[in-house]
């Protein structure tokens, strides 16, 4: 029987060479929700860079052998993507009702997924961006965010 594996192939090799180009990153929105055992689910892993202007993402993104659109100036989005990397990953470059990218690194939580460290924002901070966006199907998901908050803080106390 195969191990279940949450990410693709090229997903993981993109995720593993942007830890070793030291690009800072941290995974947001429902897949870190997801990540850190919410009752949800969602089709694409939010990913939010420091600085989509920082090189190392575009080398990192060659060495997967994806293709990496850094944006332009505001008017285009940044994104992130091709054959071998796959299309789940979306480049998020602001979270509603959220401090800066540092502060929220600084919270961030370190799970280890298929093998690779990632940083991934807390689910209290995912409740908060939720809340702050306040679209319809943010708000819908915030019962399922919040009793995995319940059970992770939970499972912490009984582990003290």
């Amino acid at each position: 029987m195969d191990d279940f594996s949450a990410l693709s192939d090229g997903e993981r090799t993109l995720l593993q060479a942007l830890n070793r180009h030291g690009v800072r990153f941290m995974v947001v929105g429902l897949s870190a929700a997801v990540l850190q055992g919410a009752n949800t689910a969602t089709r694409d892993i939010d990913i939010w860079f420091e600085d989509v202007s920082d090189l190392r993402i575009g080398h990192a993104v060659r060495e997967a052998n994806g293709i990496w659109v850094s944006g332009s100036f505001g008017m285009r989005p940044a994104q992130l993507g091709g054959d071998a990397v796959g299309d789940r990953l979306d480049v998020v470059t602001h979270m509603h009702g959220l401090g800066s990218f540092a502060e929220e690194l600084s919270h961030a939580r370190e799970l280890e997924v298929d093998g690779i460290p990632l940083r991934v924002l807390s689910l209290e901070r995912i409740i908060a961006s939720k809340r702050a966006a306040s679209r319809t199907k943010d708000l819908a998901a915030i019962p399922a965010l919040e009793e995995a908050l319940a059970a992770l803080s939970d499972q912490e106390s009984r582990s003290d």
